[in-house]
């Protein structure tokens, strides 16, 4: 299975220092998981259509492909006053950010 996220891109955009590294993933870590938090835990479709985005955009600068791909089609749906779909998408929404987490966890 491919990585959760570009680690070599983190490096182009922050250098190769292992502190600054573990401190810019531990940031986007606590950014998924607080995004995932306000999804699953409010039906406020603006609130939701904001966590998406926060977190689409937190995906995209650290090469994230797949969870960024989520997060924007829980944005679209949101947007869409589509909660079913965003509930819909729980499970592979909840899987990738676990990735995520789980590829921080092993390059710490």
């Amino acid at each position: 299975m491919s990585e959760a996220y570009d680690r070599a891109r983190l490096v182009e955009l922050f250098g190769d220092d292992a502190a600054t590294l573990a401190e810019v993933e531990r940031e986007f870590l606590d950014t998924a998981l607080g995004a995932a938090q306000e999804i699953e835990t409010t039906d406020d479709l603006a609130v939701i259509a904001r966590a998406a985005h926060r977190l689409k955009g937190a995906s995209g600068m650290i090469g994230a492909t797949a969870l960024h791909g989520i997060a924007k089609a829980v944005e679209q749906a949101a947007k869409a006053h589509d909660l079913p779909t965003v509930r819909g998408m729980h499970d592979v929404f909840r899987h990738e950010v676990q990735r995520v987490a789980n590829q921080v966890g092993s390059a710490g």
